[in-house]
């Protein structure tokens, strides 16, 4: 599952991986825009997702685990970790309307 964050860069829009997205450290320009976007997604993490979606969403976009991995250490199955992730994502892009 890969999820796409498009942002506007300086002269034309963009694409990155949300697990690039949050784990960069890019230097110039779009850094406001870039800092009030992991600010908002952190605020959608915080107060939109259930405890499961976002301990799911944690391990696989901040600390890069496998869903396999995932699965294995909160005990339930990889299927239902994508669930998660899924209508985790949801939830976000929900929140995203109103950027």
């Amino acid at each position: 599952m890969k999820t796409v964050i498009r942002y506007i860069g300086e002269n034309e829009e963009k694409e990155m991986s949300l697990f690039a997205f949050l784990n960069s450290r890019e230097d110039g320009v779009n850094d406001k825009q870039r800092d009030r976007m992991k600010r908002l997604l952190k605020l959608a993490i915080e107060n939109e997702l259930t405890d499961r979606q976002r301990e799911c969403i944690n391990m696989k976009f901040y600390k890069g685990m496998k869903a396999s991995d995932i699965a294995n250490e909160l005990n339930i199955k990889p299927a239902t970790v994508y669930k998660h992730i899924r209508k985790g994502i949801a939830a976000m892009k929900h929140c995203a309307v109103y950027l």
